[in-house]
C-alpha cells in the first residue's frame, strides 16, 4: 500500500481539529494537534483520540490519569499548526490556563476534561479513550481540517 497515497484518501475527510493536553509527572503542560478525535458514548460520556506512539507527547499521554480535548474555533489555525510543529516546548509564548488537572486554551469552542477510561492498541497509534468529567462551550465557529486545508464551519 502506498502510504502517502492512503493518507491522501483519508483525507478526504473533513475533521475538526483538536489540541489534547495533559501534565506530566513534574506537572509540566504538554500538547499535541490531534484530528482523530470522536464522541464514543454518551452514558458514560467518553470521547476517544488516536495519539502516535512516536509522537513526543505520547509518554505523558500514556501516562497521564487526565488530559484535555480542547476542540479549536475557527481562529485558532496558527495554534494547531504550532502544536503539530517540531517545536520544543509548544507552551513557551501560549496563552494558556491550568485547568480540572490538564492545560486549558482560551479561544476554543469548547474543552473537554478526561479521566482516562481505557487505553487501546492500535498499531503505531494508541487509541485514549477518556471519560468526560466536565465541559465547557462557546457559540464560535470551530475549525476543520480537510484535504490539507482549514476552514470554518458555519453555526
Amino acid at each position: 500500500m502506498n502510504i502517502r497515497d492512503y493518507r491522501n484518501a483519508l483525507g478526504s475527510f473533513p475533521t475538526g481539529v483538536t489540541i489534547v493536553t495533559a501534565f506530566d509527572a513534574d506537572h509540566q503542560p504538554w500538547g499535541l494537534t490531534a484530528n482523530s478525535f470522536t464522541s464514543v458514548s454518551l452514558q458514560p460520556p467518553v470521547i476517544s483520540v488516536c495519539v502516535a506512539k512516536s509522537g513526543r507527547v505520547f509518554p505523558t499521554l500514556s501516562g497521564s490519569n487526565h488530559f484535555a480535548v480542547n476542540i479549536l474555533s475557527a481562529d485558532q489555525q496558527a495554534l494547531a499548526l504550532h502544536f503539530a510543529s517540531d517545536v520544543e516546548n509548544r507552551f513557551t509564548d501560549t496563552n494558556w490556563i491550568k485547568g480540572n488537572a490538564a492545560p486549558i486554551l482560551p479561544g476554543a469552542s469548547a474543552h473537554l476534561h478526561c479521566v482516562t477510561h481505557d487505553r487501546v492498541d492500535a498499531g503505531d497509534h494508541e487509541i485514549l479513550l477518556g471519560r468526560v468529567t466536565s465541559y465547557t462551550h462557546a457559540p464560535v465557529p470551530p475549525l476543520v481540517y480537510c484535504r490539507g486545508n482549514f476552514f470554518a464551519a458555519s453555526h
